[in-house]
């Protein structure tokens, strides 16, 4: 690992590209205050008297996007649309653009300037035509200006175009659940939680999609494997409980209430669900562990 507190006398050394690893190790792990210094020294570094000026104006585009993708991440909109600009700026002609168009369409919908957002969308599609997040974020754009035919035909082209992604069922899914379109919404969160079945974030959202569409027990399935894909994660173990205590499996509900309870003592919902469930079990005369 490079040491980070030198990287002005790493300069002359390193390559971006250098950096540019560096940054996304340090992002993947968490450390964001030093990937950003990372991303941000790889920027500064100047492109004379180098033997690959295009590659090095590349990694420095992708440190600059990344840079960006963190300050959007942290919620910094305005920030992250500096730095994506200066990307586009000091791109060079063969850096592939997509991702960083949808980037700021992305941060321009989080400052609900709309209009700047649909243009940076189609901007990304133009650039890479078959660029499936582009067309899953621009569903989204189109679903909220009240576009719904439009935004599902993008969402039924992200599909079309891998239909092995979950991803793309799980956003459609979300956009048919907005419709009311309980059933259709539920079977794609179980194609999405069947595709991307180890990806916590697809197999919870499908284990809710399916409770909303009344689907109990189908979702407390998916709840079950969530919570065994993150075990120390109160709320996939709330939610577990929840769902339990819902389809009258109440001894297991209250274990993983308890559970839940262990990991965040204060957490307000869990108390009421859990005195409420005491409350069930007792009039039934099954034993609890209420104090």
């Amino acid at each position: 690992m490079l040491q980070l507190n030198s990287n002005d006398s790493l300069c002359s050394v390193f390559p971006s590209a250098a950096y540019l690893n560096t940054g996304i190790i340090l992002m993947n792990q968490g450390r964001t205050d030093e990937a950003k210094r990372t991303f941000l020294t790889c920027a500064d570094i100047p492109d004379e008297n180098l033997k690959d000026p295009h590659a090095h104006k590349s990694s420095v585009t992708s440190c600059l996007y990344n840079l960006g993708k963190l300050l959007h991440e942290q919620g910094h909109q305005e920030e992250a649309l500096t730095v994506f600009k200066e990307a586009v700026q000091k791109m060079p002609r063969q850096f592939a653009p997509q991702s960083l168009y949808n980037m700021m369409g992305e941060a321009y919908v989080r400052l609900h300037k709309l209009p700047e957002a649909e243009h940076w969308y189609k901007e990304s599609l133009r650039a890479k035509p078959d660029h499936i997040p582009a067309h899953l974020t621009y569903g989204k754009l189109l679903a909220m200006t009240g576009q719904k035919t439009e935004a599902e035909r993008y969402f039924l082209k992200a599909i079309q175009l891998d239909p092995a992604k979950g991803n793309c069922y799980m956003h459609y899914g979300q956009f048919l659940l907005e419709e009311s379109r309980l059933l259709e919404a539920a079977e794609m969160a179980e194609k999405a939680a069947r595709l991307d079945g180890g990806e916590f974030d697809v197999v919870f959202s499908a284990a809710h999609m399916l409770r909303q569409a009344s689907l109990n027990e189908e979702a407390e399935k998916y709840y079950r494997q969530a919570a065994s894909l993150r075990p120390n994660y109160p709320a996939a173990l709330m939610n577990l409980g929840a769902i339990l205590h819902l389809n009258g499996k109440l001894q297991d509900a209250e274990a993983n209430y308890l559970r839940a309870l262990q990991l965040k003592p204060d957490d307000a919902i869990t108390q009421s669900n859990l005195r409420k469930l005491w409350n069930i079990m007792e009039k039934q005369g099954l034993r609890t562990t209420r104090p």
